[in-house]
């Protein structure tokens, strides 16, 4: 028992506990005696109640040397343990809890879930694969309108409007390209930056059409499933910058 309480004193996390108890003990008056029952005693000639006495304060100062320490770490624990699950799973079960934060979460899974590399993808990946996703998206959206332009629309307003779009969508597209180049050096926060900037340009070539309202947006669902798309490929980099 003696050994034990020695390999005890010498841990670190008791030395401050040990000296506040030691200068408690030196300025508080000692008890007066009281008569104990008889113990057995030790080889030293010493009451066995002593060493318990020892046992029980060591123990009393194992518990204020540890349970802050405890307490504190909880909180830490508790802000890990959502990208602690992300990080243990693959594919399309990381797909149902990453879409399970997101604003659009049909949208996500159906998209993720399209692109046959997702199957097996960690959550960097998945990032990769959201950004890819509104990347195309937006030259899809682009080539539609550039068709636009060079078909039957003759009114004024309406082709200007389209040709805003060309360039916005022509802006899109670099914004997404820069967020790739930017996941690939973890600068999530230029990822955010750029993918909130191609989600301004769809909506400044939705709101050209709507500053005319006798000339209807052909473009009105592409601009809303392109700000999903973009909105979705935000809510997994920002998932996967708090894992970092």
């Amino acid at each position: 028992m003696q050994h034990v309480i020695e390999e005890i004193l010498q841990s670190p996390h008791l030395v401050s506990c040990l000296s506040l108890h030691v200068l408690l003990s030196s300025i508080t008056p000692p008890p007066p005696p009281r008569k104990s029952p008889n113990f057995p005693t030790n080889q030293t000639g010493k009451p066995e109640t002593d060493m318990i006495n020892t046992i029980s304060s060591l123990f009393f100062i194992l518990v204020l040397a540890f349970r802050p320490h405890k307490i504190l770490a909880q909180d830490d624990q508790d802000l890990g343990s959502m990208m602690s699950d992300h990080n243990s799973v693959l594919g399309e079960e990381l797909i149902a809890k990453v879409c399970d934060h997101a604003i659009y979460k049909n949208l996500c899974s159906s998209s993720l879930q399209s692109v046959p590399e997702s199957k097996d993808a960690d959550l960097y990946e998945l990032t990769t694969i959201a950004l890819k996703l509104a990347a195309e998206n937006a030259t899809e959206i682009k080539n539609h309108v550039d068709k636009l332009l060079n078909s039957s629309y003759s009114d004024p307003y309406s082709r200007r409007d389209l040709a805003d779009c060309s360039e916005n969508y022509q802006d899109a597209m670099e914004r997404i390209e820069d967020s790739l180049q930017a996941l690939e050096t973890k600068g999530y926060n230029d990822i955010n930056t750029w993918v909130t900037a191609a989600m301004a340009d769809a909506e400044s070539c939705e709101e050209g059409f709507r500053d005319h309202p006798d000339h209807k947006s052909p473009l009105t669902d592409k601009n809303a499933v392109f700000n999903q798309l973009c909105s979705t490929a935000l809510t997994i980099t920002n998932l996967l910058a708090v894992g970092i």
